[in-house]
């Protein structure tokens, strides 16, 4: 509104000069011709960048030369008619020259009020966006950057922005700027820097030169994403999908070996009453060794989620407190152990075996990382997570057990790595490298989530994430054995594809008073099944699967019993399979006691129903 007055003002400004020559023009001698001064007023008047005011203005100075010059006796004359002529060249001009004015001051008014718009944009950017000469000294530091760095645009605007790098970062800012007045743009996926208050953060940059009208870089801009919480998504991701991909294979090796291991355990005891002295020592450490064997085969399908197991509901305090006595006597005199359960019970849903198992690995990692001693802490509590908590469980109250240590501490490195299975920075004779590998999978089959905090010399906290449960009303009575049952001559047919696997479930069966057969899963066309007491059958084998066998059996036979074997996950092979949750399954490696029990069952159960 200041500019529009004062350009009015011109306009007023012209027309008073012009009466007022025209004025002095009429009183003054008719031979000093003064009324062509009255030409000056156009040209004030074109300051107004208004080109009708100044034609106004120039009209009305061209009447008062005219009147005032035929008054004083020149109409028509040479010098009435020149000096009009320069008044309307006069009027002409300064109508061009208010135009180019007009079009200077809205072309102006534009660019401001764009440079308004951007630097509004800039300040509400949620990305940092920061401005630097080519000595690095930041010009422009908005909102975002100040939120990001922890430090406002007053303590920076002025101040080399080096002062905000580390010494030791991943950018070289004289080599950067020297890129930049080169001309280049400069791109990092990844970049790490520090806040004010030392907390470390990682951006995505972009920098480009600034160039003026010329073409000639003046200084440099940046923008900053913040993509901490991004990269750590994508880590635990990563993470994640690789141990997910070491679980497939290590379930897909443990699920073959069980199948060597049940005819090594089994052979081996078929002949350990044939043989003595050194030979039945020797073979004493064979099964031994084969035991071991399929320990560690378990520990890989824990990993694997492919061990099934007997949940219930456990207070997680009362896990920790009965198990304190023991850990203490394994862990040794140089380390303390402090166990600190949380006030109120801590009921979840999970295999009481296999919380045990989590503390004691957790514990003697911990104890193994404190050669000259220290102090183990095991805690629990409750805590409650919020939507989208980095945890990556759903919201909800979780049951929050934590082991820490004052040991030694991981790199970053060995920390991301920890998790996997054969991975160990022990020694080879003091670890397999499955202990936190067997945790990772029991936590997962949980539904639950691991984590860990460490740094070389800080020590190592473990915080573990369990469901909560709603604690029972009362305990379960556990499942007494059943006897083991001989044969009396029944007629079994055994199904399995692998040759050593199906010999030893028939040795096994005949030495115990039944008859046992073989067929192949192609060939059974022409049996007679009438004479079948049981098929013992291999669930998962190339061509036609055991289930599929078995209806195919029942369609002749509808009372036929069959008795499943597998060496995968029961609720695995169940669900695809469609098998019911009553119906038995050998697990393998079994042994020929487990084996009989589970063919004395089914025989028994077909008996009862007068089959």
């Amino acid at each position: 509104m200041g500019s529009v007055g004062s350009r009015s003002s011109y306009v007023l400004v012209s027309i008073a000069i012009v009466t007022a020559l025209a004025a002095i023009s009429a009183a003054a001698p008719a031979r000093m011709l003064l009324f062509g001064l009255v030409a000056v007023g156009p040209a004030l008047a074109a300051a107004s960048a208004n080109p009708p005011a100044v034609l106004a203005v120039g009209g009305y100075a061209f009447a008062a030369a005219f009147a005032v010059s035929t008054w004083q006796g020149f109409l028509g004359s040479a010098e009435q008619l020149t000096r009009l002529a320069v008044l309307t060249g006069m009027t002409v001009v300064g109508w061009g020259v208010a135009r180019h004015h007009r079009n200077l001051t809205r072309s102006s008014a534009g660019t401001a009020r764009e440079r308004e718009m951007l630097a509004a944009v800039a300040e509400q950017s949620a990305d940092a966006i920061i401005a630097s000469d080519l000595n690095g000294v930041v010009m422009v530091w908005n909102g975002a950057a100040e939120r990001l760095y922890g430090r406002p645009a007053s303590e920076m605007i002025g101040r080399s922005f080096g002062e905000v790098l580390a010494e030791d970062g991943d950018v070289d800012l004289d080599e950067a700027l020297a890129e930049l007045s080169a001309g280049r743009r400069i791109h990092l996926d990844e970049s790490h820097r520090a806040g004010k208050d030392g907390t470390p953060f990682v951006v995505s940059v972009d920098v480009w030169p600034v160039r003026d009208d010329d073409g000639i870089v003046v200084a440099a801009a940046a923008t900053e994403r913040d993509i901490t919480d991004e990269k750590l998504a994508r880590e635990r991701s990563a993470r994640a999908d690789r141990l997910e991909s070491l679980g497939q294979l290590a379930g897909g090796v443990a699920h073959d070996f069980n199948n060597l291991l049940a005819i090594i355990l089994n052979y081996a005891d078929f002949i350990a009453d044939e043989v003595s002295g050194d030979a039945a020592a020797d073979l004493s450490r064979i099964r031994n060794a084969a035991e071991r064997a399929k320990s560690l085969t378990t520990q890989l399908l824990l990993f694997a989620k492919r061990e099934p197991t007997r949940v219930e509901i456990i207070d997680l305090n009362q896990v920790v407190t009965e198990a304190g006595e023991l850990l203490s006597r394994t862990i040794g005199e140089n380390i303390r152990l402090v166990c600190r359960p949380g006030p109120d019970g801590l009921p979840v849903r999970a295999n009481r075996g296999r919380l045990d198992q989590i503390l004691f690995n957790l514990v003697i990692n911990a104890r193994d990382a404190m050669s000259e001693g220290g102090v183990v802490v095991v805690e629990t509590d409750y805590v409650e997570l919020a939507e989208g908590a980095a945890a990556g469980l759903p919201a909800g109250r979780y049951a929050q057990l934590t082991v820490s240590d004052t040991g030694c501490g991981m790199t970053p490195e060995v920390r991301d790595r920890l998790f996997e299975p054969f991975f160990t920075t022990k020694p080879a004779d003091r670890g397999t490298g499955l202990g936190l590998a067997t945790v990772y999978g029991i936590v997962g089959d949980a539904g639950g989530t691991i984590g860990v905090e460490s740094a070389p010399g800080a020590g190592t906290t473990f915080r573990i994430l369990l469901p909560s449960a709603v604690a029972p009303a009362g305990g379960r009575a556990g499942r007494s054995a059943g006897e083991l049952a001989h044969g009396h001559g029944e007629l079994i047919m055994v199904v399995e594809d692998d040759d050593f696997v199906r010999d030893l479930v028939i040795r096994i069966l005949r030495d115990n008073g039944y008859r046992a057969t073989h067929r192949d899963p192609d060939s059974l066309d022409a049996l007679d099944l009438h004479d079948v007491a049981l098929v013992v059958t291999d669930i998962v084998m190339h061509g036609r699967s055991g289930p599929a066998l078995a209806g195919w059996l029942r369609a002749r036979r509808p009372d036929l019993r069959v008795l499943y074997m597998s060496g995968y996950n029961d609720a695995e092979v169940r669900r695809e399979y469609g098998i019911a949750p009553e119906t038995p399954i050998v697990r393998k490696p079994f042994t020929a006691v487990e084996l009989l029990a589970a063919v004395g069952e089914a025989l028994s159960a077909a008996h009862a129903k007068g089959t």
